[in-house]
């Protein structure tokens, strides 16, 4: 009968994760999504990106029309990444615009690409080859978020552009 409170004691420790149903997010797409919280206007975009450890700087707009924002990270398993972002109000409409590069890239192409393909939000295409993982994307369900993601030896980009009636800025 010692069995049971062993079996117990064990299913306490693994308990928590499982619970939580937390998975590791695969950084490439943790990028994506701070870039997809600027690009769609939202207003808390800056405090969560701080969050995950951006470093972010507002950037003088040249109107009241147009905002900018600059930011950096080490990310692990990639590299160091610069970001920029910018952000034009028009009536009715937000143009968003988000690009992360990281000039020398560290870690694997496919495992840091091929997340972002398996996202059910987008759908396109892939290509591999010697140089790296290369890909291109509109959004599922919006033909106006527009993605492009790399990995080679030289360079890790996503950039995302996204253009949405205001009334659907966050």
């Amino acid at each position: 009968m010692r069995a049971g409170p062993a079996l117990l004691l064990l299913l306490a420790c693994a308990t928590p994760a499982v619970a939580q149903g937390k998975t590791k997010v695969p950084q490439s797409v943790q990028v994506l999504d701070v870039c997809e919280a600027f690009a769609k206007g939202d207003v808390l975009a800056r405090e969560n990106a701080e969050e995950q450890g951006w470093a972010i700087y507002d950037e003088d707009g040249e109107s009241p029309y147009v905002r900018f924002y600059s930011g950096s990270k080490d990310i692990p398993g990639i590299g160091y990444a610069e970001m920029t972002v910018l952000i034009e109000d028009y009536p009715g409409k937000l143009f968003g615009y988000c690009r992360v590069d990281v000039t020398e890239p560290a870690g694997d192409a496919v495992a840091e690409i091929e997340p972002i393909d398996a996202l059910e939000r987008y759908e396109g295409k892939t290509d591999k080859t010697d140089a790296g993982m290369f890909g291109s994307f509109t959004g599922a369900d919006d033909p106006d978020t527009l993605l492009l993601a790399h990995h080679s030896e030289t360079s890790f980009v996503i950039q995302l552009t996204v253009i949405k009636p205001q009334a659907e800025a966050q």
